[in-house]
């Protein structure tokens, strides 16, 4: 394997995706001088932006047509009676279970199977992978020069970041997970803010540089689909500490999109009925609108009097029936040559999110707090993400942290976890992480009378009385791990007859639990050993040492034949939590 010269990421966005490189340059290790490149022009798109359209387009048969903004424009130009299938914002059907999917109504692209969402994403990434390693090659670098980076909500769980590595390594993205590291969206961000040297007029002495050390801030990511909320303790060097509890939800700027289209555009058109038989006839017509507002909605501001007005195009006025022509006079008052869109109406889609992404600054800040311990002094919020350039939410966000927390934005926060993401490829600078869940795993161990349930004891080939379903903690939810940090522990067969070991992972949101069988306790993945080679020794040679690390993305599992030495990497295969 030839040595990485290049790092790229890929920021995986619910809206938008896109992708930077860089040159991995010891001479410029330091974060701040880097040259970073990103993809700026993309095909059907007709200004620079750094993202392209999360979208996909399939004919009839099923077979890939165009993607990103080109995907929307052959849509919208198609011809009559073309049955083209178009998919867009489908990453956030990758974690159907997310925090907060119980409270918020699912996007159109969360009906997708999981089977067809990790397609999508793998057909998205194989044309996001053409274009870098072309793009790389004309700068003289080889393919296998090149280490990726591609980023995950903080709030995903290890199901979720397992069909992300999956659908990349599917698409063509290398299977050494040196090459290819997925890294916490919010976690990234916090790196480019720094470095970016934002700060506020308000703040004064060391905690006027998120790069002093010491200096505690909370990095909010709001994307188009989830908002993730961290918090951070900047350490010697250009090194970061995760000191928050990770929280999030489905509060991105999608979701005002679909209260635009449920709360706004149906009513005027008469009902959900007539407006499906518009979209219907007019597929493209409601994905222009769609996009009129979106672009409308990133200037609408707190205390705005002016309508958002959006030119009802000359397609959708021929297929207005009659009853969708009344409904949209008697709500706009006669007026029918635009959907006028009141400052009340505006506020009351951004309404459907903002109180969310409120609560979880909340929760973090709580959780700031209680480490502090009710020391004086304001915390600071880093908004970055797409929906972190809304006007709308920068106000609000001021206005319910006055006093508690000052609120900074940096430059191009849509640019943030992009930017953060390559710094993290050329050097990952988080030191220190708090554990997700407590993870540890099934075991047998000496049977303890009155203390363990009667119907969980077996009697081992020695005799002996055991327990099954013991929960054998690894690490606790909530507690900081180190990234190069291992935890050990030491296992052996109990049959004579066996031929390999299944170690069974358990994770759960309690802290210390006494079997896998308790309340919230959920296996959320399986290791398998061969013991084949060592099970003709005596019994107390069979054992074998099991190493997990937790502190990075990804939780790496090592098993160790301890008789043999010999060490096996293997990859947990996870299961969706409950």
């Amino acid at each position: 394997m030839k040595k990485q010269k290049v790092a790229v990421a890929v920021d995986f966005g619910t809206h938008g995706t896109g992708y930077a490189w860089t040159i991995i340059d010891a001479v410029r290790s330091g974060s701040q001088h880097r040259e970073i490149h990103p993809r700026m022009h993309w095909p059907s798109h007709p200004i620079p932006y750094p993202k392209n359209l999360t979208a996909l387009l399939f004919d009839e048969s099923g077979d890939l047509q165009a993607w990103g903004y080109d995907a929307r424009r052959r849509f919208n130009s198609r011809s009559k009676g073309d049955k083209n299938r178009y998919v867009s914002a489908f990453k956030m059907s990758l974690a159907p279970m997310a925090e907060g999917a119980s409270d918020r109504p699912e996007l159109p692209s969360e009906s997708i199977s999981s089977d067809d969402t990790k397609r999508l994403v793998t057909l998205y990434l194989e044309k996001i992978y053409e274009e870098v390693v072309d793009e790389v090659k004309r700068s003289g670098f080889s393919e296998d020069e090149i280490r990726w980076c591609i980023t995950v909500p903080a709030i995903w769980g290890d199901y979720e970041k397992q069909l992300m590595r999956e659908a990349a390594e599917a698409a063509g993205l290398p299977r050494e997970p040196r090459r290819l590291l997925l890294a916490y969206e919010p976690e990234v961000a916090a790196h480019y803010a720094r470095v970016s040297g934002v700060r506020t007029a308000k703040l004064t002495g060391k905690r006027a540089s998120l790069l002093s050390p010491g200096s505690r801030f909370v990095v909010a990511d709001c994307g188009g689909g989830t908002v993730d909320i961290t918090a951070y303790r900047a350490i010697s060097g250009d090194s970061l500490e995760e000191i928050g509890r990770e929280c999030g939800g489905k509060f991105g700027s999608e979701y005002i999109n679909r209260a635009f289209v449920e709360n706004i555009l149906m009513p005027r058109f008469g009902s959900f009925e007539a407006f499906e038989r518009i979209r219907e006839r007019q597929p493209a017509v409601i994905v222009d609108l769609i996009d009129e507002w979106e672009r409308a909605k990133l200037h609408f501001a707190v205390g705005q009097i002016e309508e958002i007005n959006i030119q009802i195009p000359l397609a959708l006025d021929r297929c207005l029936d009659e009853g969708a022509r009344a409904a949209l006079s008697k709500i706009q008052e006669g007026f029918t040559d635009a959907i006028v869109v009141s400052p009340d109406e505006a506020c009351q889609a951004f309404e459907t999110v903002v109180p969310g992404v409120l609560g979880l600054v909340d929760k973090q800040l709580e959780e700031m707090k209680r480490q502090r311990r009710n020391a004086p002094g304001k915390e600071l919020v880093v908004l970055v993400g797409g929906f972190g350039n809304s006007p709308y939410l920068r106000r609000r966000l001021e206005e319910h942290l006055d006093g508690r927390a000052d609120v900074i934005v940096p430059p191009d926060p849509q640019v943030a976890v992009l930017y953060g993401a390559v710094y993290f490829a050329c050097n990952p600078q988080v030191r220190a992480r708090r554990a997700r869940l407590t993870y540890g795993c099934n075991t047998s161990n000496t049977f303890r009378p009155q203390l363990d349930p009667e119907k969980f004891r077996f009697a081992g080939p020695d005799g002996v009385d055991r327990c099954k379903n013991r929960f054998c903690v690894f690490v606790t939810a909530g507690q900081t791990v180190r990234v190069d940090e291992v935890v050990e522990h030491s296992l052996s067969p109990l049959w004579d007859t066996q031929k390999e070991i299944q170690i069974d992972v358990y994770g759960t949101l309690g802290g210390y639990p006494q079997y896998v069988t308790e309340r919230d306790c959920q296996k959320i993945g399986s290791v398998t050993v061969d013991l084949s080679s060592v099970m003709h020794l005596a019994h107390v040679k069979r054992g074998i040492s099991v190493m997990m690390q937790f502190g990075e993305t990804e939780i790496r599992v090592t098993a160790t034949l301890k008789e043999t030495g010999e060490s096996v990497q293997v990859d947990l295969d996870f299961v969706p939590l409950s």
